[in-house]
């Protein structure tokens, strides 16, 4: 994904701090052993917060954490999380996505793109296929990133202006997705957040990317919009957060409750804000 959904760090306490980064080196850690050490590059927050999720809504599930070195800080060891389900998951989640995601880049006008995308390609097959050797949830996965893709690309072929419906795909990818974890009894609030977590990533993308997308001619929704639609996706963006919020208090969270609220509850707002500014635009809300 995009790596919008990250914690607003400012306000994680130390413990918890250590226990998203050991997370999140766990996630690594489980990317290369199971899918080669190119499969690291892939890392994101996002699915660190959905390996994160996970682990908090399945009350059954008990995290172990050791000490390792690691290749990007060679000289101190590093506590991380080892291997679990919830890790395991958001592994393969990554890699698929990762697949679609390259064989769409093909379809690119931009001509480094499509070279990047070529020589991607047989790694992000090779890894997509150990992952649905993997079983599990894989085959649930890979069936609902390519529907996203192909609902994707059909909406940018016709080029719509509506940004609710190019972040449709992204929506209910999300949505099926965060199906595969927690109890049946949060199965309803997990779709539905799942659905706003989705159109959250996709709105903040395509404003975050827009400038880029008009000099290289890719689409996107507000250049066919105009500027109603970006100050609209703005105010749009934070209901989103908003309602996230609202569908969290909804779940039974368990262990890493802190930090998942920190994510969402003021991450999320945070990421929205750094867009605004970015751009120069004045904030909302």
């Amino acid at each position: 994904m995009f790596g919008y959904i990250k914690p607003f760090r400012p306000e994680l306490k130390i413990r918890e701090a250590e226990d998203y980064k050991a997370v999140y080196c766990g996630l690594c850690k489980e990317l290369g052993r199971s899918y080669g050490f190119f499969a690291r590059m892939t890392l994101s927050y996002d699915f660190a917060f959905m390996a994160m999720l996970f682990m908090s809504l399945d009350e059954n599930a008990c995290p172990s954490f050791e000490k390792c070195s690691c290749i990007a800080h060679p000289f101190r060891k590093q506590c991380r999380c080892t291997k679990n389900e919830a890790l395991s998951l958001s592994a393969k989640a990554a890699m698929i996505l990762t697949y679609y995601k390259v064989k769409d880049d093909l379809s690119d006008k931009g001509f480094l793109n499509k070279a990047k995308a070529l020589l991607l390609l047989p790694f992000a097959s090779s890894a997509r296929k150990k992952a649905l050797t993997l079983g599990g949830e894989a085959e649930k996965i890979d069936l609902a990133a390519k529907r996203m893709i192909e609902e994707q690309r059909a909406i940018e072929e016709r080029k719509s202006p509506l940004s609710d419906e190019a972040a449709e795909p992204t929506a209910k990818f999300l949505s099926e997705i965060m199906l595969l974890g927690g109890n049946e009894k949060d199965k309803n609030v997990l779709r539905r957040f799942g659905y706003l977590l989705g159109r959250y990533i996709y709105l903040c993308d395509a404003l975050d990317d827009l400038e880029d997308d008009v000099k290289k001619g890719n689409y996107n929704p507000f250049i066919y919009g105009g500027e109603s639609a970006v100050s609209e996706a703005k105010s749009v963006l934070f209901m989103t957060t908003a309602e996230l919020s609202d569908d969290l208090e909804l779940l039974t969270l368990d262990k890493y409750k802190e930090i998942v609220e920190n994510t969402v509850c003021l991450g999320l707002v945070a990421e929205v804000r750094r867009i605004i500014d970015k751009k120069g635009g004045e904030q909302n809300g």
